[in-house]
């Protein structure tokens, strides 16, 4: 039993040294089901919490009291490499949730602004204009202006109307594209470049600008060679300050997801079951006030 333990554990520093996640992880979950001791359980909770830094070094050293293996020198920088690249691909994830969402959450209000904002706009006018109070009338007429002004600025910034193939043709582009140019996971030399590059695939993606989207991802794959962080850097004190910031990075992204999944608009959209009906319902509702408004009948 001793014996197979070491063999996986000699398995997972190599995947480690290879940057082979997935095999790190199979190897994880037969360990879990073997008897192993105190030592064994320190270095699959450093896994766990993706901490590969000294996970070579103890593997070695576990091996080295168990068998008499020499310790294998310097191995931190491995581990380390590898904990950037499993942050890195969970940057991504995130990147990719939080880019969606945004991108939801303003094709809704666009499409809202589109079919309502016309019929809003002539309520809001006709309140301020029929208001007796002189206070009530420019509290109503400064909401009048206001959604006015939104209204005119959601219609110049309207998202393309994408088909749903169309659509995961886009999400499709951004992830491939998101991934070579995310300034946090780039080498420092290459941050000011992803920057630029990232600002721009954002706003394409957030109009739905298939073609533009597409047009970053060929530059990005044919002409602009960004370089991320797990592939280049290779001093330690590099490496630990790239995972700190990344991890703060991380943090950062998980808390404005959660932001946006609570959004009123996001929680709206995962409500309605008939888009159709929804807006159709809506625009009854509202001419209904309108007529009002006017004295009709």
């Amino acid at each position: 039993m001793h014996s197979e333990i070491l063999r996986r554990l000699d398995i997972i520093k190599n995947a480690v040294a290879m940057e082979e996640e997935d095999l790190v992880a199979m190897q994880m979950q037969k360990l879990e089901t073997l008897p192993v001791d105190e030592r064994v359980r320190h270095i699959l909770e450093l896994i766990r919490n993706r901490h590969y830094q000294d996970v070579i070094q103890l593997i070695e050293q576990y091996k080295h009291d168990s068998t008499g293996l020499s310790v294998y020198e310097d191995p931190q920088i491995q581990g380390l490499k590898l904990e950037l690249k499993v942050l890195e691909n969970s940057l991504n994830e995130l990147t990719d949730t939080q880019a969606e969402l945004e991108r939801q959450i303003n094709a809704f209000n666009s499409e809202y602004m589109r079919r309502l904002g016309g019929l809003i706009e002539e309520i809001l006018r006709r309140r301020a204009d029929l208001s007796d109070d002189a206070a009530e009338q420019q509290a109503a007429q400064q909401d009048y202006e206001e959604f006015q002004r939104s209204h005119r600025q959601q219609l110049h910034d309207a998202p393309q109307t994408l088909t749903p193939a169309e659509q995961q043709q886009l999400k499709s582009a951004y992830r491939k594209a998101s991934r070579l140019c995310h300034p946090d996971k780039l080498d420092d030399a290459f941050k000011a470049e992803g920057e630029t590059f990232f600002k721009a695939l954002n706003e394409a993606y957030r109009r739905q600008d298939i073609q533009r989207v597409s047009d970053i991802l060929r530059t990005l794959e044919t002409g602009a060679t960004l370089s991320a962080a797990s592939d280049s850097l290779n001093d330690k004190a590099a490496l630990q300050a790239k995972i700190a910031a990344l991890r703060n990075t991380l943090a950062y992204l998980e808390a404005d997801i959660q932001r946006l999944q609570a959004d009123e608009t996001y929680q709206r959209i995962q409500a309605i079951t008939d888009r159709e009906s929804y807006f159709a319902e809506l625009e009854q509702a509202l001419q209904a006030e309108l007529a009002v408004l006017r004295g009709d009948g």
